[in-house]
């Protein structure tokens, strides 16, 4: 025992007494009181030293002197003093020797007061607040006067008293010491605006001050010559020493501009420390992962150097190369790149425990002090110290634990997440079709979060049982070998835990594949939302989306059933053991006392935490495991390897591309039937995936050569293998033979792929792709391109955004954009997939011309084509056939044996154009700068009660009140199970003084351990086990009571449990409800939402609501409320009690409540602008994603595979930064709470020292609301963190309820039923129509007004922006007009609902959509034809050999219908228009992809099966045309012309004949 002299160091006969003659004792005051508040101020003073700032841009600032700045001073240099002084008068005047404690107090004294004069010095430079100082520095100095309060109590009481203890000395020096302490507070009242000279401003000419005008602050950050951002740049870890590093001070500047609500983008919070930088950690980790040394850079399809260098190194097959060292899986790559430095970590959660377990052991020496008299009483104040040091380091040990496992976690996320997308550009096109989109998007997200989530679990794992263990060695030394009984039930409970944690693991891992499946045909669905609402697939689409929805909720009520069977078991748990536990001890003969009971209630309390902790952090593992397996499965993908694709070329360097015998594949070389050849291709070359069945098409006995700059035409049916060629030279199909070379490969291809890729981007960044701009050359390629005309009707010209997908773009103007990229781009080697399809004929030929035989004329360039008539100027012609070469030659031998156009359709092929001018659908939401997708919305402000409200009418209006009254009644319960023990204690028949004292010191044993399990729980888990009763046992030695008490008791605790498992399962059922709610809305919404938000939003933005949005709703927001609301009750019963057992407590509620509305203030306003940064920031992440996959062929084509890492890279820092910046908010927070929880403790035990020379109080009261004030700061801390979570997880409900409000939505209820067989005639009638896109825009149709005739063919025409699209969209109200009247049979439209419209109406849009599923669900969704129906359809549309081969009406056609080619495509959706057998059809370009000879067939199948149809067409081909009955013209939103063709074509000034020849 630690022994000291007292009565030697404190001297004039006094010893360190507490409490004597009706005061504290003078060395006791000294010590206490004066020293510890003086010695906080000197700490606090210093602290705010080390953080002025007294430069600005390398110049000096000086701050004006105000007046009570100086004689704040001046009393604190003064008050320095005073202490010398007494020191001196008392030793020379008086001739009284100070005792060592007068001079340590009075040297303390004298070094605080110094500080602080050097503080008063230095609060000129705290720029950021007021000349009265910080807040922290005022407390610091308010426990300075309560301490001087005290001191000039006494020396009254002694003057008063004439005690003989009295020091005149001492006297005179408390109160001027006072009247200084006094004068120094009144200039805190006083304040005014700092005022500023510096060097910088009188030097700068850019800025000029009014002689009268003051220079403030604001002055010196804004002026003119610097041009600094608006606000300061944050740098995160930055210049942060050790005492700002343990207290979380370097985030103040972040909260305090939360709370200032002036977070309002990711400029404003802090920018990502050096060792989170993501460039850094991805290079780092893919050369761990790829098992590379560390000076060796990755090499293949991306460039080999990070500065975009169009150079390819590439090994070919048999070259000389080092052995490469083996690959690591993900979790071996984790491990080496983190590993060292996250298990480091284990270290500080070891010593956290280790702390918290010396509460209890300090805790038993104060208990003991406090039972025995004859002890010291400077022990009991010693014990009090240490165990304030011992909580107070845990708390330092626990902080940085949690914050620097958080940043391991964010390494973590970077690198999957970087991993993912590196993966998803260098993989096999082949092997990539293992995985759809939707799933790829779900690695990057869901499966991130859970491996992410394994960082807190791992320690956990180990950490709970060693808390368990210590817990039990404590035990058994209380009650002996007793503590078995209840660890035999513990014991008997794990292998039940364990089946319910495995069977929550494969919930989760079937909840999370139905998500993915979900989200997949989500995705599906918007790329296609034009095709559904054309065709009124809403309500079918919804079904199939909400049977979906529906399994994943079985999952999900399986997981949360089992997730509150699993709580209950566990939080029952304690209560059982303790009854088990002393059942068995008085069976065995012993006695139980208070001492025993309340001792081991405190560590069967203990074991709350761990407990309940551990299935949490198993079923974590279980998902980390399953999410690392998920996202292997990918990273183990084949990657193309151009070194094994292509062999080295020929010495002869005119042969460019060279392949010979060459057999390739779209599937794994394993699975391929060399045997068997289909005719359905893979031709997406904006989204290459290989298919799974054994029936896609092979390129058999390729052999060809192409030399330098020769044009090389490739021609052939639909599906006879054109775009699979092009997608062979590009390493995209699996070669199973043959050699393929290719001179010039390291500078790539430039690729126009048939179906375009647009970025959702400028027309300009479109074009020019990463590239420089180069003026002469870019206008030179506009007109090459025939963009010219096109860029001056676009809003903002060349600078219009156009969109994701190019939705705002016409097809042929998106085929031209793409195009003129890949002229731009300068490559030596051409590839062109039919890019003269979607364009009129004039306009092909403009392209052949000046582009092809223009631009490119030097070039060596492949053609793949419909319009044969174009290449007579090529040098070859290869015609496809099945996947074979059939002929290859000049055109002059080749040409003539392919189906030739007729020389009237060569001259005439030039009908208008046949772009459907969607720009005028979408408009722009700002002309003036030509933006075309709006900023995600983004709330501010506390979350309304409307999002409140929304979630409450989800769950349900009957089942919320059942909810919150199931939680009152659970914590009712165990209030009064408690309320009973302090009663058993006060009125037990044996109840002496001594037992008594030994209740309430057990009392305070129970109340320490409680408050330090809750302590490590807060951030853990869910908090559920806390409002459980405590468990009771027998306190008396009387037989005649033990019963009468324990049965009572007993009741009350199977009250708790029964009350506990209601409020688990209610809570369970009413999360399920509102997920089940919040998704059909939201869904509902969405789908009624007008074309016109769909081009405006990019589709990312709309998955994330219904992907990481829905994932919170489901899981993560019940979960916190749960949490939340508990915490609140406990808040309630706590203050109840407390207050009731001791009323003086509510005095100390008054600072710590002001205290805590600071913190809860700061916080919640910061960090709920994080999280929704951080989900703002995360939609641009997911759309970039999806655009890359969309493009992979044209970016691995144009080797801008590191642009494109680097562009995500840039998106994932954004939301890094936000993601970072909250962890560093919720460290801030919970080092405050901890502080303050450390605070109570102390108070508490110094209370206890000091309250045990008192007598007469009820003991059990005492005890009860000790126990209940050590456990509100815990409480208070769990409100304050839980319902800033709970905030955080309600931003998605508000994002969720954003779209159910605020999207406009289309009308779709009608006053009228059309007849049953409306329309009969098929006449469409226009009066006087006027229409446009937006208020303040044009009007795109002006006027119109024509009628047709019953059973007509009416051709469309007219040049780009003419309004021809808006026709359709009108007619099949995608668009309402804003004037006139739109009729079919004289049957006004819009008094119909929208479903009968677009039901009865039958189109054939121009991009050709197909969704995942069956060929049979893409052609009657609605299954309402028979199998003999649909073959035969499929036979007029010249389908049925293709669907055979494929495997039937079930084969399942692919993702966005990628087992078809273009073509083919473009016949499945005339097979769904002829299936409808509708009055009235529309076709939009319908035959853009097909041949020449399959165009002729299908023109003929419309003819014949809408002969009696009304059949209004947008005419590409000149002969869909001539033969229509008339045509008509239109010309800026009007009719110009309708008239027969005939008679239009003999009038040379009409505008359809100047449309045929090409005039003006």
């Amino acid at each position: 025992m630690l022994s000291w002299d007292w009565q030697k160091f404190c001297d004039h006969g006094e010893n360190f007494t507490a409490w004597t003659n009706n005061d504290f004792g003078h060395c006791f005051e000294q010590v206490v009181f004066q020293c510890t508040s003086h010695t906080l101020l000197a700490i606090t003073c210093s602290f705010y030293i080390a953080h002025r700032q007294t430069r600005f841009s390398g110049s000096r600032l000086y701050v004006s002197w105000p007046w009570f700045l100086i004689l704040r001073f001046l009393c604190s240099v003064c008050m320095a003093l005073v202490p010398l002084f007494q020191i001196f008068f008392s030793d020379y005047l008086l001739r009284v020797k100070p005792s060592l404690v007068d001079c340590v107090s009075g040297g303390i004294i004298c070094f605080a007061w110094i500080t602080h004069a050097l503080y008063v010095m230095n609060v000129r430079y705290f720029h950021t607040v007021t000349l009265r100082g910080p807040l922290w520095a005022f407390l610091a100095l308010m426990l300075v006067v309560a301490a001087e309060a005290l001191h000039t109590r006494s020396v009254i009481i002694q003057h008063i008293e004439h005690s003989a203890a009295r020091n005149e000395a001492e006297e005179y020096a408390c109160y001027a010491f006072l009247g200084l302490l006094v004068l120094s507070l009144f200039t805190l009242i006083p304040n005014s605006e700092r005022f500023y000279r510096t060097d910088l401003i009188s030097a700068n000419v850019n800025y000029h001050t009014p002689d009268t005008e003051p220079i403030t602050w604001a002055h010196i950050r804004s002026y003119g010559a610097i041009q600094a951002p608006r606000t300061e740049s944050l740098q995160g870890e930055k210049g942060v020493n050790c005492l700002s590093w343990l207290s979380f001070y370097w985030v103040q500047k972040l909260m305090l501009r939360g709370s200032k609500g002036k977070i309002e983008s990711v400029n404003d919070i802090y920018e990502l420390p050096p060792r989170l930088e993501t460039t850094r950690l991805e290079k780092r980790f893919h050369r761990i992962l790829s098992g590379k040394k560390k000076d060796t850079e990755h090499q293949g399809m991306n460039n080999s150097t990070m500065d975009h260098s169009p150079e390819l190194e590439v090994r070919f097959r048999g070259s000389h190369k080092a052995e490469p060292a083996a690959p690591k899986t993900l979790l071996q790559a984790l491990h080496s790149a983190y590993g060292w430095e996250y298990y480091s970590l284990g270290s500080l959660k070891l010593l956290a425990d280790g702390f918290g377990f010396a509460g209890p052991i300090l805790l038993n020496l104060l208990v003991s002090f406090i039972e025995t008299k004859n002890e010291p009483d400077y022990h009991g104040y010693l014990y009090a110290c240490c165990l304030v040091l011992a909580t107070f380091l845990g708390t330092l040990c626990s902080t940085q634990f949690d914050y620097n496992s958080q940043i391991v976690a964010l390494k973590i996320r970077c690198a999957i997440i970087t991993t993912v997308y590196r993966k998803a550009l260098t993989v096999s096109s082949v092997a990539q079709s293992k995985f759809n989109t939707g799933e790829i998007v779900n690695f990057m997200s869901t499966d991130t979060d859970r491996i992410v989530n394994f960082c807190p679990s791992f320690h956990a794992f180990w950490s709970l049982p060693f808390q368990i263990a210590v817990s039990l060695f404590l035990l058994y030394q209380q009650v002996g070998l007793s503590f078995l009984a209840g660890l035999a039930f513990a014991i008997i409970l794990i292998p039940i835990n364990r089946k319910l944690a495995m069977k929550i693991g494969e919930l989760s891992t079937r909840m999370m594949e139905q998500k993915d499946s979900r989200v997949k045909l989500m995705n599906e669905m918007l790329f296609g939302i034009r095709v559904l609402k054309f065709y009124a697939w809403e309500d079918h689409f919804s079904e199939r989306i909400n049977e979906l929805r529906g399994k994943e909720l079985h999952s999900l009520k399986g997981r949360k059933y089992l997730d509150a069977m699993c709580v209950y078991f566990w939080a029952t748990t304690p209560v059982l053991i303790s009854i088990l536990t002393f059942t068995t001890y008085v069976l065995l003969g012993n006695q139980l006392t208070a001492a025993k009971v309340f001792t081991s209630l405190s560590l069967f309390l203990m074991l709350i935490a761990p407990l309940n902790a551990f299935p949490w952090v198993i079923n974590g593992l279980m998902e980390s495991w399953v999410s690392l397996k998920r996202v292997q499965n990918f990273c183990t993908l084949k990657e193309l390897d151009p070194g094994q694709y292509y062999s080295p070329p020929d010495i002869d360097e005119n042969v460019v591309i060279q392949i010979k015998n060459g057999r390739f594949s779209w599937q794994e070389e394993d699975s391929v039937n060399p045997n068997y050849s289909a005719v359905n291709l893979h031709s997406e070359m904006n989204d290459v995936c290989a298919p799974e069945l054994e029936t896609t098409l092979q390129l058999k006995g390729i052999n060809f050569q192409i030399f330098k700059g020769q044009l090389v035409g490739v021609v052939g049916k639909v599906g006879s293998g054109k775009s699979s060629l092009l997608s062979a030279v590009l390493a995209e199909m699996n070669r199973l033979q043959g050699e393929v070379c290719v001179h010039g490969l390291k500078q790539g291809f430039a690729l126009a792929a048939q179906e375009s890729w647009i970025q959702n981007a400028t027309v300009r960044d479109n074009i020019l792709f990463n590239q420089p701009y180069n003026a002469t050359r870019y206008e030179a390629v506009l007109w090459a391109c025939a963009l010219t005309e096109d860029l001056k009707v676009l809003p903002a010209g060349d600078q219009t955004e156009v969109g994701e997908n190019g939705v705002t773009l016409s097809g042929g103007q998106k085929a031209r954009v793409a195009l003129a990229r890949a002229v731009y781009q300068d490559k030596n080697i051409y590839l062109l997939d039919d890019p003269l399809a979607a364009v009129d004929a004039h306009v092909a030929r403009h392209l052949m011309q000046n582009c092809i035989m223009g631009l490119l004329r030097d070039k060596t360039c492949i053609l793949c084509t419909h319009h044969v008539r174009f290449l007579t100027q090529a040098d070859v012609v290869l015609v496809l056939e099945d996947g074979r070469i059939q002929k290859a030659g000049p055109p002059n031998e080749v040409l003539p044996t392919v189906h030739l156009e007729s020389e009237a359709e060569e001259q005439n092929n030039n009908a208008g154009d046949a772009e459907s001018v969607e720009e005028e659908e979408g408009g722009t939401p700002d002309e003036a700068d030509g933006g075309m997708m709006e900023e995600e919305e983004k709330e501010k402000g506390v979350v309304k009660l409307a999002v409140y409200s929304t979630y409450w009418k989800a769950v349900g209006s009957c089942l919320s009140p059942l909810v919150l009254l199931s939680l009152f009644l659970m914590q009712a319960s165990r209030n009064t199970s408690d309320w009973w023990l302090s009663y058993w204690i006060s009125h037990s028949h044996d109840s002496s003084g001594n037992h008594g004292n030994n209740s309430t010191t057990a009392q305070s044993a129970v109340t320490s351990a409680f408050l330090l399990s809750q302590t490590s729980l807060m951030h853990t888990l869910e908090d559920r086990t806390f409002r459980n009763s405590s468990p009771m046992g027998n306190l008396t030695e009387g037989e005649d009571n033990v019963s009468f008490y324990l049965t009572v008791y007993g009741c009350l605790a199977g009250a708790n449990s029964i009350f506990t498992l209601m409020r688990a399962f209610l809570f369970a059922y009413g999360g399920i409800c509102a997920a089940r709610v919040l998704h059909q809305r939201l869904l509902g919404s969405v789908l009624k939402a007008p074309v016109s938000f769909f081009d405006t939003t990019p589709i990312g933005r709309i998955i994330n609501r219904f992907s990481s949005d829905m994932y919170a709703i489901d899981d993560s927001l019940p979960f916190q409320l749960n949490i939340f609301l508990a915490q609140i009750f406990g808040i309630l019963g706590t203050l109840v009690i407390t207050c009731y057992g001791l009323p003086w407590f509510t005095l100390t509620l008054v600072p710590l409540g002001f205290l805590y509305y600071r913190i809860q203030h700061y916080y919640r306003h910061t960090s709920r602008e994080l999280k929704r940064l951080s989900s703002v920031t995360l939609s641009p992440l997911y759309a970039h994603f999806s655009e890359s996959i969309m493009g992979l062929a044209t970016i691995r084509a144009f080797r801008q595979t590191d642009l494109f890492r680097q562009e995500n890279m840039s998106h994932l820092t954004v939301n890094q930064r936000a993601q970072f910046s909250t962890q560093a908010a919720a460290r801030w927070l919970d080092i405050r709470l901890r502080m303050l929880g450390v605070i109570i403790v102390g108070s508490i035990a110094f209370i206890a020292v000091i309250q045990h020379q008192f007598q007469g109080v009820d003991p059990g009261l005492v005890g009860l609301a000790i126990t209940y004030a050590l456990s509100v700061t815990n409480l208070l801390g769990g409100v304050v963190m839980f319902f800033t979570e709970t905030e955080k997880q309600l931003v998605s409900v508000e994002r969720a309820h954003h779209y159910i409000t605020n999207i406009p939505h289309e009308q779709w209820e009608g006053s009228l039923f059309p007849p049953s067989n409306w329309p009969k005639d098929g006449v469409v009638k226009y009066d006087g129509v006027r229409m446009r896109y937006r208020p303040g825009l044009p009007y795109a149709l002006d006027g119109v007004s024509f009628q047709t005739a019953p059973g007509e063919k009416l051709g469309i025409v007219g040049r780009t922006g003419s309004g021809k699209s808006s026709l359709f969209l009108t007619l099949f109200r995608m668009m309402e007009v804003q004037a006139g009247t739109i009729s079919v049979d004289d049957v006004d439209l819009t008094n119909l609902d929208l479903k009968d419209i677009r039901s009865r109406f039958a189109i054939i849009p121009q991009d050709p959509f197909l969704f995942s599923g069956s060929v049979r669900l893409n052609l009657d969704p609605t299954g309402a034809y028979s199998e003999d129906q649909l073959w035969a359809l499929l036979e007029r549309c010249h389908l049925a050999t293709v669907v055979e081969r494929l495997g039937g009406l079930e084969a399942d056609v692919g993702e966005r219908g990628r087992l078809f080619s273009v073509g083919q495509r473009q016949l499945m959706c005339l097979a769904r228009a002829l299936l409808t057998q509708a009055k009235l059809l529309c076709i939009d370009e319908a035959t853009a992809s097909v041949d020449q000879e399959t165009d002729a067939l299908v023109q003929t199948t419309i003819r014949n099966e809408f002969a009696s149809s009304t059949v209004l067409t947008i005419a590409h081909r000149i002969n869909t045309v001539l033969d229509s009955h008339r045509v008509l013209v239109m010309k800026d939103g009007a009719v110009a012309e309708l008239a027969p063709p005939g008679d239009l074509l003999q009038n040379p000034q009409s505008l359809f004949y100047q449309l045929v020849h090409g005039g003006q």
